[in-house]
């Protein structure tokens, strides 16, 4: 068993450590993440990252144990925890399974928001700050970025009727992927251009949910799904999983 999930004398009293200082570590690994400075596969060792954030070990291992259940970092043999690679492979399957989830309850999320206008207003207020984010041409606020696209898309699903679902969409984490896999292969940060096209996305979301029209929704979240898998798509297998996308996409292109 992994030394970080052992219910040991010291995991117990974790429960003194002041929660702050485990947000405040979790959140440092979490932004090296996106920085690339923790690259996919580097080995986080809890004595290193003590004497790194200044901290005692307790606070690193219970912010290791959150990122392992948020799924940035993975438990492996011999007591050894890495940062996840996600292949894209791996991508391609969950935005699959997010597809079928935003067409299966579109009905519902158009309903929803016909009857609570605060999701139109959270969706708005989330996409302005993305805009700005493509203003100030600033590929390093990935961290934001990544944050704002799980609140977009979110705002609506949380409103899906069926909880179980909704709880399936959240873990599927495809935002959080999205972004890693593409920094794990290119070690660098999503290009502009793709920033750009997630925004002018965006507004195809929003401009159906206002009309309250099902299948224009439809239309927009699996036009924004297939293409943000597009730069994914670098070998045969990734190839044929985004041909049956493409052929999703156009069931509802009208």
């Amino acid at each position: 068993m992994n030394e970080l999930l052992e219910p040991t004398l010291g995991s117990n009293l974790s429960l003194l450590v002041n929660t702050s200082l485990v947000d405040v570590v979790a959140q440092k690994i979490r932004s090296n993440i996106y920085t690339g400075k923790y690259e996919a596969g580097k080995k986080l060792i809890v004595r290193e990252l003590s004497e790194e954030f200044g901290v005692s070990h307790t606070p690193v291992k219970d912010a290791l144990n959150r990122l392992i259940a948020e799924g940035y970092v993975e438990a492996l043999p011999r007591r050894s925890v890495v940062v996840r690679a996600y292949s894209n492979s791996e991508l391609i399957d969950a935005m699959q399974a997010r597809m079928m989830c935003e067409i299966f309850c579109a009905d519902q999320i158009v309903q929803a928001v016909g009857e609570h206008p605060e999701i139109l207003a959270e969706m708005r207020d989330v996409q302005q700050k993305m805009r700005q984010i493509v203003a100030s041409r600033d590929v390093f606020a990935n961290e934001d970025w990544v944050s704002y696209e799980t609140r977009f898309h979110q705002s609506y699903m949380s409103h899906c009727g069926n909880e179980r679902l909704y709880k399936f969409y959240q873990d599927l984490g495809t935002n959080r992927i999205t972004f890693l896999a593409y920094l794990g292969t290119n070690h660098s940060p999503l290009k502009m251009s793709t920033l750009e096209s997630n925004v002018l996305e965006h507004q195809g979301i929003l401009d159906a949910l206002e009309e309250g029209d099902s299948r224009r929704f439809i239309n927009a979240s699996v036009r924004h799904i297939s293409r943000a898998c597009e730069d994914y798509a670098v070998d045969d297998e990734c190839r044929s999983k985004l041909e049956k996308l493409k052929k999703v996409k156009a069931k509802y292109e009208t």
